[in-house]
């Protein structure tokens, strides 16, 4: 008898040790397989860099690429068992020459390979733009407003809550002037209110002074791809590129026309970004 549960024990160890062995090869078939199926899918989800374009003193924006981290990506679909794009895990492959190294050279345009631009409205002392801003929140589009500092000063509140809805404040100083002591206050106002994190100047000419005084405050300078004052769906519809800074002077006309500008644009597949999106590596 007891010979015989000695001869069990055998068999029931050597029968176990065989199904134990098979699993362990059969998983490690299995995980072996898909590290092969990672390694061969990841040129798919691989994303070249686009590198800014920089010509003399003016630089459009890159685009950081995206690289499959294959250990990584394997460690989290291990313990599935199988090949799920979801799972996968990125090294970000950083451009070479980022925005935050060129703040000595003006921004004249996004990145042209996505297909969105960004509406600059350029807001006097005087004016209102609660017509804008209704047309606007109509069609659920974040914008960018230039604004001075006599206009920060009287419209306080609704700066700040434009900056909390994710549109984008730039920064006028006093009348363009980048030596004046507004310019610095708009600033801290500006960059402290919310999901704002940068600063940006303006201007239409390749002004030195005007890049240096932005550069001292960490700053931004935009040149826009297209200044219109007047006519501004025609103008709109025949300057429409891929990653232009359209800049609009709000008046009479622009209130009477933005709307049929943002459905233009949207019809023809663009997205409208502010200035803090649009200029994302």
């Amino acid at each position: 008898m007891k010979q015989s549960f000695q001869i069990l024990g055998i068999i029931t160890l050597v029968v176990g040790s065989f199904m134990y062995t098979e699993q362990v090869s059969t998983a490690s078939k299995l995980s072996d397989e898909l590290l092969i199926e990672i390694k061969d899918k990841q040129s798919n989800y691989n994303r070249e860099v686009k590198e800014a374009i920089i010509a003399k003193n003016t630089i459009i924006p890159g685009i950081n690429g995206q690289k499959v981290n294959v250990a990584s990506s394997y460690q989290n679909m291990r313990e599935v068992g199988y090949f799920n794009e979801k799972l996968l895990k990125y090294d970000t492959v950083i451009v070479k020459e980022p925005l935050k190294e060129n703040k000595d050279k003006f921004i004249i345009s996004g990145n042209p390979s996505k297909k969105q631009i960004s509406l600059m409205f350029k807001v006097g002392n005087n004016d209102s733009i609660n017509k804008v801003i209704s047309i606007l929140d109509k069609h659920s589009i974040q914008a960018t407003f230039f604004i001075e500092s006599t206009f920060l000063q009287n419209n306080y509140n609704l700066i700040i809550n434009l900056i909390q809805k994710g549109h984008t404040i730039g920064n006028l100083s006093h009348h363009e002037d980048y030596t004046h002591s507004d310019f610095v206050w708009m600033k801290t106002i500006i960059t402290n209110a919310g999901n704002q994190k940068n600063n940006y100047c303006y201007t239409t000419q390749k002004v030195k002074s005007v890049l240096k005084n932005c550069k001292l405050q960490d700053s931004y300078t935009i040149i826009p791809t297209k200044v219109i004052t007047q006519s501004p769906f025609i103008n709109v519809k025949n300057n429409l590129t891929k990653g232009a800074l359209i800049s609009l002077e709000v008046n009479n006309e622009l209130n009477t026309e933005l709307e049929n500008i943002i459905n233009y644009v949207i019809n023809k597949g663009y997205k409208i970004v502010p200035l803090e999106k649009e200029l994302q590596e």
